[in-house]
């Protein structure tokens, strides 16, 4: 090929400059749709847009810089992030319907049926259904196990005091949440807290660690969602297939248990039971699968969807919890005072009695602390939703199927909102009601279903621990806190290692 009739060129390189330059084109097309709105925002690179390895933390810093409207990229598509209060009271609240469903990502089935990736109708069906499990009434049946998992936690503890190299504090609070969700979620005594090979805790482990490779996956369908699903069914996705089949053929196995124990089926206090008694299965009679009369109700739940359920259960009060007793105990090492009044509340108003639903709820420092803790270390950091439909807030255009990131972390340490907010004053929370300034749990119709159960399992945790020992720093004990990339949840980018010593 000759150009201009000068150079002959060979026929591929104007090709392939071409296919350069439409592949540029079609990586980088839809990046002016913020600025011609006027809203800021990062320079998103071409086909990444501005996902990165520690998104969470850029989202952060992004939010100090560019405010509290400001637009971002995962790969090409244009993305909100907002922690403008007013705006968000419409998104959470008054608009929810139009807001109701979060951002859709391939998951591998039965996992796609769980409360957290159902939308509209299907979302409202299972959670109206799911919803009855976590009453009161429900919660008080289930700390019995919560504080037989907090004394053999309590005792680990108190056989690491001592240990001048200190304790890595996540990996007992760890493992105290593995048991206290297995015994609470599937009704079966693990005790991870010794046996550290159970086919549960290996399983769980591998759940919650994606590889480097699902992770750059991840970050390829950012750029060309069509590979999402393809991911998936490789087994490269968020949540590697192995361990979502080995949960889903056990909790199977114990559904078809249980329908055929009466004993079982009466006494049990765990949410999977707690769902079957609320959706037993239709026979053709309209009776259930074990003969008795049920009402015909649209809160029925296939065993599918029961499955699904329990795996989403336990993925979202693992790690959660865990992470966040790891962050309390930090806090109540740096901030011995806060400790020894947290410590005297528990004894005055309880004394050496075993911590029940009712007497943990007369604990207002102890909750105070806590909810401190969450405002500075939230273990969701990024909530998000998506948009039904074309609607108009305060100016902005949200266009339908267009997603919405909420910064917990930028909220909570936002200087307009919590005054000195990266300092830790339980105080703040005395006499302050939680408002949508207050994001730990999302906020709205859909936020954490199962909140009041983590809040009463990381009680039960800090009676039975605080009791008996107390936690120190270290001389190595960071001031500030740092955190590793991790798309789910607020993870220390270095262990937590902590002092523990007797309570004199």
């Amino acid at each position: 090929m000759e150009i201009l009739g000068l150079v002959d060129v060979p026929l591929y390189i104007p090709l392939c400059l071409a296919a350069s330059v439409l592949i540029y084109i079609y990586g980088t097309w839809n990046y002016s749709y913020f600025k011609k709105r006027g809203i800021p925002g990062p320079e998103p690179t071409c086909f990444i847009g501005n996902t990165g390895t520690n998104f969470g933390h850029d989202v952060y810093v992004w939010s100090k810089q560019y405010g509290t409207v400001f637009g971002i990229f995962l790969g090409r598509t244009p993305t909100y992030v907002i922690t403008d209060l007013e705006i968000l009271k419409e998104v959470m609240v008054k608009s929810f319907d139009n807001f109701r469903n979060r951002m859709v990502f391939s998951s591998p089935y039965p996992l796609n049926l769980g409360v957290s990736f159902l939308e509209d109708a299907a979302w409202k069906r299972v959670r109206n259904t799911i919803t009855p499990t976590f009453t009161g009434g429900k919660l008080k049946r289930m700390c019995g196990a919560m504080n037989e998992c907090a004394r053999t936690l309590t005792a680990n503890f108190s056989k690491a005091m001592g240990k001048n190299a200190g304790v890595n504090v996540k990996e007992y609070f760890g493992a105290f949440s593995m048991d206290v969700i297995c015994q609470t979620a599937f009704g079966i005594k693990v005790d991870s807290q010794t046996d550290f090979n159970h086919p549960f805790v290996v399983h769980a482990k591998t759940l919650f660690r994606p590889s480097k490779l699902a992770m750059a996956c991840l970050a390829l369908s950012d750029a060309v969602p069509v590979l999402e699903p393809v991911f998936n069914k490789l087994g490269l996705g968020i949540f590697p297939r192995k361990p979502v089949v080995f949960f889903e053929t056990i909790t199977g196995e114990m559904m078809k248990q249980r329908r055929n124990d009466k004993t079982h089926r009466e006494e049990g206090t765990d949410f999977l039971q707690l769902m079957m008694d609320a959706s037993m299965e239709e026979g053709k009679d309209g009776s259930s699968a074990d003969g008795q009369s049920v009402k015909h109700s649209i809160r029925h739940l296939s065993t599918e969807e029961i499955v699904a359920q329990c795996i989403t259960f336990f993925i979202a009060g693992y790690e959660t919890t865990a992470s966040t007793l790891s962050f309390l105990s930090y806090n109540l090492a740096m901030h011995p005072d806060v400790q020894e009044k947290a410590y005297k509340e528990i004894k005055e108003i309880l004394g050496n009695e075993e911590p029940s639903y009712d007497d943990i709820g007369k604990l207002k420092y102890l909750d105070s602390v806590i909810s401190e803790t969450l405002r500075l270390y939230p273990p969701v950091y990024l909530n998000d939703r998506t948009v039904s439909e074309p609607i108009e807030i305060k100016g902005l255009t949200f266009s339908k199927g267009q997603n919405i990131f909420i910064p917990a972390m930028a909220i909570h340490r936002n200087p307009e909102l919590y005054e000195n907010p990266d300092s830790f004053k339980p105080e703040r929370f005395e006499d302050q009601d939680k408002t949508i300034a207050f994001q730990a749990f999302g906020f709205g119709p859909r936020a954490c279903i199962g909140m009041r159960l983590a809040l009463v399992e990381i009680k039960v945790a800090l009676v039975n621990v605080l009791r008996t020992v107390k936690f120190d720093r270290l001389p190595d004990t960071p001031e500030v806190l740092t955190f590793a990339p991790n798309p789910s949840v607020l993870e220390t980018d270095m262990d937590i290692i902590l002092k523990v010593s007797p309570r004199c």
